[in-house]
């Protein structure tokens, strides 16, 4: 059944999927820095104040709405709903460059938030279909590799459009690369991504993901992997800066490089997974907990730049080889008739986490400090992870 002529248009459709989403991955880092610029514009020194509403914002969305992704895509197609989302997204980032109130930040930041909540589960969905089952890690460590780079580079390109353009400018580049992505998955062949009416009936309910998410001991693992994810991300995106800028007086470049170390560190990670064994996969994964509870100790015990910036490549090693096992998992428990439910219950589950502990990692930093508070991160690192770690030390019923 995968003659070769399959296999080429299935190849050309990941690469047409895969710079899709890079294209707004891009957009989203540029959009990103010049929303706090314009934030800062609007209302000056409470700049942070808006941009954390608009964080809560994005959470809220995509906790509530992102679990109706999959009954959408059953109803209208998941190519036809991947446009949709960029193109709504394209009118959202124009509004952007014309907002002159917080309110407008507000309802705008819905709006973003609600197209990405429908877009990337559906995307995480459909790449297991396109590809095959030996190239699947690969494809993760791929999209992965996608992410981090344009976390890197985003705002790099973001200060030279400032530079030339003003920070407005950045809006109407993101709306371009959302243009460019829509352009990209209008051009698939339908048959790529789309499930034809199987044996099996796509489940319509919206709670079907949601259940199996809980039901199914593969996927309550993708989940505790999700969870150690939020906790050691939360903590080093949130209380980096005050640290390197307050605590130790270093300059915005040195927030910078140490920050570009976290992103840098999952790149490499991304590439290793990708060659390793099954047996090397597993034993990475397994490493990665007591990594980032290692990492948060030394930075804890020793609260200086070079620790903070070897703890950092090494926490973003463990966040990237997490992030890719645990898509491994839902690809694996999950056939192409319910796919998208469980990537948007995913999805949605996983925020859920982020929403709590990017609060948790911004409260505790700014009343407690950063020594304490990586102290209580590498505590519930240990706690989440706990579960996992029992389970596998229970001897095999088998």
């Amino acid at each position: 059944m995968n003659t070769p002529s399959t296999s080429l248009w299935r190849h050309r459709a990941f690469q047409q999927l895969f710079w899709a989403h890079a294209l707004s991955l891009v957009g989203s880092g540029l959009s990103s820095l010049a929303l706090g610029l314009l934030a800062h514009q609007l209302v000056g020194a409470s700049a942070s104040s808006v941009l954390g509403i608009t964080l809560a914002i994005r959470i809220i969305v995509i906790v509530f709405c992102s679990p109706w992704a999959g009954k959408l895509a059953d109803h209208f197609g998941a190519r036809r709903l991947m446009v949709a989302s960029d193109l709504m997204r394209t009118a959202v980032v124009i509004g952007f460059f014309f907002a002159d109130a917080v309110w407008q930040i507000y309802a705008l930041a819905v709006l973003l938030n609600l197209g990405s909540a429908i877009f990337t589960p559906i995307y995480r969905a459909v790449i297991p279909g396109v590809v095959s089952e030996e190239q699947y890690p690969r494809a993760l460590a791929i999209g992965s590799i996608a992410y981090d780079t344009a976390n890197i580079l985003g705002p790099s390109l973001a200060a030279l459009v400032i530079a030339v353009a003003g920070f407005r400018g950045n809006f109407i580049l993101d709306a371009i690369t959302f243009l460019g992505s829509a352009a990209l998955l209008f051009g698939l062949p339908r048959l790529a991504i789309e499930t034809a009416s199987d044996e099996k009936k796509a489940p319509t309910s919206v709670r079907h993901g949601l259940t199996a998410m809980f039901q199914r001991k593969p996927l309550r693992e993708s989940l505790f992997l999700a969870f150690q994810t939020s906790i050691g991300g939360a903590f080093v995106i949130v209380a980096t800066v005050d640290f390197v800028k307050n605590d130790l007086n270093l300059s915005d470049s040195a927030y910078a490089w140490v920050m570009a170390s976290f992103g840098v560190g999952s790149v490499v990670a991304a590439l290793l997974y990708s060659k390793l064994s099954t047996p090397g996969r597993d034993a990475s994964v397994t490493a990665c907990a007591p990594v980032m509870l290692a990492a948060l100790v030394a930075v804890a015990l020793l609260p200086q730049y070079a620790v903070l910036f070897i703890a950092w490549w090494l926490i973003g090693m463990s966040y990237s080889i997490l992030g890719i096992r645990g898509s491994e998992l839902l690809a694996a428990n999950s056939d192409g008739a319910e796919r998208s439910h469980i990537y948007a219950a995913h999805f949605a589950l996983s925020h859920a986490g982020w929403g709590l502990t990017y609060p948790l990692a911004g409260f505790t930093t700014t009343t407690l400090g950063f020594g304490i508070t990586a102290w209580i991160f590498a505590a519930l690192i240990a706690l989440v992870s706990m579960p996992m770690w029992l389970s596998s030390a229970r001897p095999s019923d088998s």
